[in-house]
């Protein structure tokens, strides 16, 4: 994977001359935009345009922290929302941008290709139903006021013949808005919008959640063994639909496994015959240093029996390992048993989000 895909906050080195290792500089920032020949990191002192030749070392880091304390309590909703979004993005997506609305007019006049500058509201559509794969994110102000934004919004829904749907979250610890969505609220009510129950994203410590296993296999309840795998079978495909209807086969299949590196935690039953049955799994994704929980599911028949906080503590284990400290997952404010889960787990409740769809 490429380190310096936009979107990534990273610490990139790179030489002020062609050529020349010995006269540096550093650039810490998110990735603005990147192609083959220029990557442009939007820094504190402004964005900074390198050329690939003299970038000598790139590290992704976290998100910067907005206030002192444990790593997953100090990054703010904003780059909490980007972490989740980027471990379930569909094939098609557009980031909304007075800049990439320019830079179109100037590709279709015949310029060259000046690429997708990752700011302003993300806009995703999927041919699955989940929600937030057909949803417009807001993350940064798009450089247009709030009327022209969702216009917008609602055109670019319309062309693919599909209900505009907008995820509104609230600040970190607050029931107010964040900053990216606090002007939409009267805007989406005048215009017919209806907001869904909301949902919540909890964040916690890997090493707090996996509660003393020091590898996965050693979160596994009695009668259970944990299998870790890179891909996902039939019975993770048929648990998940049995949970939810995914829309599209081949779309739910793209979301689940686009992702890299992604991996697949699984708890199954061990019987006296040699054979194993599965009773629980979930789907991990790291991104910006942080693990992303998606996909939980239990056997309905087995449920309330461990298996479902193995598999959560051997994710958090297999996290741990790998020097990643923090984890967030997202839950419907109505499933209290893995609200329940996460919590004794030691997660908390970090902000709420809300779809609101035009009716």
């Amino acid at each position: 994977m490429d380190d310096l895909q936009p979107g990534k906050r990273v610490v990139v080195r790179y030489s002020l001359e062609p050529g020349d290792t010995h006269s540096t500089s550093d650039a810490l920032g998110v990735v603005n935009s990147a192609d083959d020949s220029f990557v442009e990191i939007a820094t504190k002192r402004g964005p900074i345009r390198i050329a690939r030749a003299q970038v000598m070392l790139v590290h992704e880091v976290p998100p910067a922290p907005t206030k002192s304390g444990r790593t997953h309590e100090i990054v703010s909703a904003v780059d909490l929302r980007r972490i989740s979004a980027a471990a379930w993005l569909p094939t098609d997506i557009s980031w909304l941008h007075v800049e990439n609305l320019r830079n179109e007019s100037a590709d279709d006049a015949g310029a060259n290709d000046i690429g997708l500058l990752q700011k302003g509201w993300l806009l995703r559509s999927s041919e699955s139903v989940t929600r937030r794969a057909n949803s417009c994110l807001p993350v940064t102000d798009t450089g247009m006021d709030w009327e022209q934004s969702l216009d917008a919004v609602e055109a670019w829904y319309s062309a693919r013949q599909k209900p505009s749907c907008i995820q509104i979250y609230s600040s970190e610890d607050s029931n107010s808005l964040a900053p990216a969505c606090e002007g939409l609220a009267p805007l989406l009510s005048a215009r017919g919008y209806v907001p869904s129950e909301p949902v919540f994203l909890l964040a916690g410590a890997t090493a707090e959640a996996a509660a003393g296993a020091a590898h996965p296999g050693d979160a596994a309840a009695p009668g259970l063994s944990i299998d870790v795998s890179e891909e996902p079978s039939r019975l993770h495909y048929e648990a998940w639909a049995s949970e939810r209807d995914p829309g599209s086969e081949e779309a739910f299949r793209g979301l689940i496994e686009a992702s890299d590196p992604c991996q697949f935690i699984t708890a199954y039953a061990e019987h006296p015959d040699g054979t194993r049955s599965m009773v629980a799994s979930c789907r991990i994704v790291e991104r910006s240093k942080w693990g992303v929980l998606t996909n939980l599911v239990t056997h309905p028949d087995l449920r309330r029996r461990g298996a479902g906080r193995s598999v959560v503590r051997a994710a958090a284990a297999l996290l741990s390992q790998r020097g990643v400290r923090s984890y967030l997952v997202d839950i419907d404010a109505g499933n209290e048993a893995s609200l329940n889960l996460f919590t004794s787990l030691g997660a908390t409740v970090r902000h709420r989000s809300w779809y609101a769809t035009r009716g």
